[in-house]
C-alpha cells in the first residue's frame, strides 16, 4: 500500500492495454529518458520490414531509441521478445537516413530539425544505424526474473544498449501517477562514446587515410573527424555535402566518397544528386566510381569508391582525382 501524508491511499491500477503504455511513453518520453540525455518521441507503430516498432525516440547526439512494449499478462514469452527488438536493429542496420524518414513520414526529419546539430544528423543517424548503435528499452509495467535475466546478460555480454524498464500506473483519488524505475540499465558512456567519434580507437586504414591526406597538403583539409569518418568541406557548400573518407565497422574497406546529405526539402537536393550521377561508372585511378541514393526516388545520393586494405597507400590519390573531377561541376549548383 501507498499513502500520502495526508493519509489518502494510492492505488496500484493496470493499464487497458499495451496501447495505453505506448501512447504515455510516446507522449512523455521523459519516462525512459536518462539523466543528461533527454529523448524526443518521432512516432508510434513505425512499420519495418520486420514489424511494427512500438515507439522510436531519438537524443540529440544521433542514437534511435526502438521501444518495446509488454504488458505483464501478455502470453508472448521473453525469448519472443528479445528476438524482436534484435530484428528491428537487423533491419534499420539496412536504412539509410532518408528511408527512415520515409518510414516515419518525414517525422524524423521535422523533430531533428529543431535541434541545434540538425545539419550533421542525417550522416551520424545513418552511420550509428549500420553500426548497430541504438539503445533498446523493453518497456512493461512489471517486470519477471526471466526477462531481467535476459537483459543482464546482453547488457554486461554484448555492446547493445539495452534497458529494461517498468512504468507503472497509479491512481490517487481523480488523478493518475506513472513511476518509472530502471530494473536493468546499460552503459551510457560506451554507447556515447562509440556514438559521438572516439577517435582514440581509430580504424587503422581511416587513420592511414587521414595521415596521407594531410601529408599531402591537398585542399580541402579535413574539418570533421569521427570514429567512421573524416570529412573535406568545400567553401560555399553546405555542410551535409562534403567529401569524405569514410570506414563501416567490422569490414576491412575504406570508402573515398563525395556525399550529399543534404534535407529532401532542400530545393538543390535533387539537382545535386543528379550532377552526382554523371560521375557513376566512371574511373578515377583505375577504380569504377559506384552511386548509391539514399531513397528511392534519387533524393540524396553518395559517389564512392571502395579500396580493400591493401589499396589504403591509394586513398589520396583516388580523393584528390575525385575532388578534381567533380568539384567544379557540382559547385555551379549553388552559383
Amino acid at each position: 500500500m501507498i499513502i500520502t501524508e495526508t493519509g489518502s491511499i494510492i492505488e496500484q491500477k493496470e493499464y487497458e492495454d499495451e496501447d495505453e503504455l505506448q501512447e504515455l511513453i510516446y507522449k512523455h518520453p521523459e519516462l525512459i529518458s536518462e539523466e543528461n540525455t533527454e529523448l524526443t518521441s518521432i512516432m508510434r507503430e513505425v512499420s519495418t520490414r520486420a514489424g511494427r516498432i512500438d515507439v522510436l525516440d531519438i537524443a540529440e547526439n544521433g542514437i534511435i531509441t526502438i521501444v518495446e512494449v509488454k504488458l505483464a499478462r501478455n502470453p508472448q514469452s521473453r525469448r519472443e521478445v528479445l528476438a524482436q527488438i534484435f530484428d528491428y536493429i537487423s533491419e534499420l542496420s539496412n536504412y539509410s537516413y532518408y528511408e527512415l524518414n520515409d518510414a516515419t513520414n518525414g517525422t524524423l526529419e521535422k523533430v531533428i530539425s529543431s535541434f541545434d546539430n540538425y545539419a550533421e544528423l542525417p550522416r551520424l543517424i545513418e552511420d550509428n544505424l549500420k553500426n548497430g548503435i541504438v539503445r533498446l528499452i523493453i518497456a512493461v509495467d512489471e517486470s519477471n526474473d526471466g526477462l531481467k535475466r535476459l537483459a543482464e546478460f546482453v547488457a554486461r555480454h554484448t555492446d547493445f544498449r539495452i534497458d529494461l524498464v517498468e512504468i507503472k500506473k497509479y491512481l490517487n483519488g481523480d488523478n493518475y501517477f506513472y513511476g518509472s524505475n530502471a530494473v536493468v540499465q546499460s552503459s551510457y558512456q560506451t554507447t556515447t562514446e562509440r556514438s559521438r567519434g572516439n577517435v582514440t580507437g581509430t580504424n587503422p586504414l581511416l587513420k592511414a587515410a587521414n595521415e596521407s591526406w594531410d601529408a599531402s597538403g591537398n585542399l580541402p583539409i579535413i574539418s570533421r573527424k569521427d570514429s567512421s569518418f573524416r570529412q573535406l568541406h568545400v567553401d560555399g557548400w553546405p555542410r551535409p555535402l562534403h567529401y569524405e573518407f569514410a570506414i563501416t565497422r567490422n569490414q576491412p574497406i575504406l570508402y573515398v566518397r563525395l556525399d550529399n546529405e543534404m534535407y529532401a526539402s532542400d530545393p538543390l537536393t535533387d539537382k545535386v544528386s543528379e550532377t552526382m550521377k554523371k560521375y557513376e561508372g566512371k574511373e578515377v585511378c583505375g577504380r569504377k566510381i559506384q552511386l548509391r541514393p539514399y531513397r528511392k526516388n534519387g533524393t540524396g545520393a553518395v559517389l564512392y569508391i571502395a579500396l580493400r586494405e591493401d589499396e589504403v597507400n591509394l586513398s589520396s590519390d583516388v580523393m584528390k582525382e575525385l575532388i578534381a573531377l567533380t568539384k567544379d561541376e557540382v559547385s555551379k549548383c549553388f552559383a
